[in-house]
């Protein structure tokens, strides 16, 4: 197996091999800040990265071939926290200045899910999965949580 880094302020995805090769992947991804939040593994052996200062979500599949996601998500500073993997199938990530909770489904679709979050509620912490099924983000600064349910909705 391959271990993989999301590029930063670098321009392209890092693959390191299992003797320890480094590699530097195609496309060169512009902008700066891009990817802050650690990756996820998802079933399919897809690995997600929520955008930070990037525009798309970052997925590299199981044989190193990488991808940005539709939509654009505009904005800066969008996800911070990392990802969690729920038992639907889907990951999850808490805003930071976004919007809304970003959604990456069972079948790699990239959604943004509702509510709207107000800007005194954003800037969420890595999330938990508890034994209930629900995932709970931490507010950095409030004493809050963003939770997503079993069902996938945002309370």
């Amino acid at each position: 197996g391959c271990i993989y880094f999301a590029p930063d302020n670098a321009g392209r995805v890092l693959r390191v091999n299992a003797k320890g090769n480094v590699e530097l992947l195609e496309p060169e991804i512009p902008g700066e800040y891009k990817y802050h939040a650690g990756g996820v593994l998802a079933p399919s052996g897809c690995i997600y990265f929520a955008p930070f200062g990037a525009g798309r979500v970052l997925r590299i599949s199981a044989e190193g071939n990488v991808e940005l996601l539709e939509p654009e998500i505009p904005g800066e500073n969008k996800y911070r926290a990392d990802g969690v993997l729920a038992p639907n199938g889907c990951i999850y990530f808490a805003p930071c200045k976004a919007g809304r909770t970003l959604c990456i489904n069972a079948g790699g679709d990239v959604e943004l899910l509702d509510p709207e979050m107000p800007e005194e509620h954003k800037d969420f912490a890595g999330g938990v999965l508890p034994p209930s099924g629900c995932i709970y983000f931490a507010l950095e600064d409030a004493g809050r949580t963003l939770c997503v349910n079993a069902e996938g909705n945002v309370e």
